[in-house]
């Protein structure tokens, strides 16, 4: 990892703990793509309840070596997550978003997970019209290499709205590293406003047709 990754990776993980300082003490905080465990050490240092949940085995053994009093799962999030309704107070996934292919999937579960009035807060690299033009014209082939692992590019507003179609409130944005405009991360906060299953357009069509049920375009 370079020094400017790291440095980024840093200042995700700060923004995020931040915001976890102001929604009080012993919350259960689900981190998605935990590594090996070193956020939820953080989370525990605070005295929250951490849970981490990994879809590499191997790192899921370092994190339970790591820490053992903390309970870390396998578990792939674009499936159903490993938890009962309701479950959690704080669903933290950074970097994660992008790499997922059913991004309604992963929503839905989050929002299944989380108790009504709790927190989704993701990061996810940033994609608005400036640094897409920029992207274009000058880093086209690096930035959509067809074996990068990153499936979705978000803008501020895409967030949004998949977020809001299920159930969400955006109650705080963030951008991290360099200037708004080109930033590296968007940081997002929204709280559970009620429990919410959306399937995503393309889907509920391929379904409907399935079953012989028109759409209308």
């Amino acid at each position: 990892m370079s020094k400017t990754s790291q440095s980024i990776r840093e200042l995700r993980v700060e923004r995020a703990l931040r915001f976890l300082a102001g929604v009080g003490t012993k919350k259960k905080v689900l981190d998605i793509g935990c590594q090996s465990g070193g956020f939820c050490g953080k989370l525990l240092k605070l005295c929250h309840e951490p849970h981490g949940m990994e879809i590499v085995p191997e790192m899921v053994e370092n994190a339970r070596r790591n820490y053992p009093m903390i309970p870390f799962v396998l578990g792939d999030c674009e499936k159903e997550l490993p938890f009962p309704d309701g479950f959690f107070d704080v669903v933290w996934a950074g970097d994660v978003i992008e790499h997922i292919c059913q991004t309604d999937v992963f929503v839905n579960e989050v929002n299944r997970v989380l108790r009504v009035g709790g927190y989704f807060i993701l990061s996810t690299p940033l994609h608005n019209r400036v640094k897409n033009l920029l992207i274009a014209l000058f880093l086209f082939e690096k930035h959509f290499d067809p074996e990068f692992p990153h499936y979705r590019f978000y803008s501020r507003k895409s967030l949004r709205a998949v977020l809001e179609k299920r159930g969400f409130e955006v109650v705080e944005v963030a951008h991290i590293g360099r200037i708004h405009l080109v930033a590296n991360i968007i940081f997002v906060a929204a709280r559970k406003l009620v429990p919410k299953a959306v399937m995503s357009h393309d889907k509920l069509a391929v379904l409907n047709r399935f079953h012989g049920i028109g759409v209308a375009s």
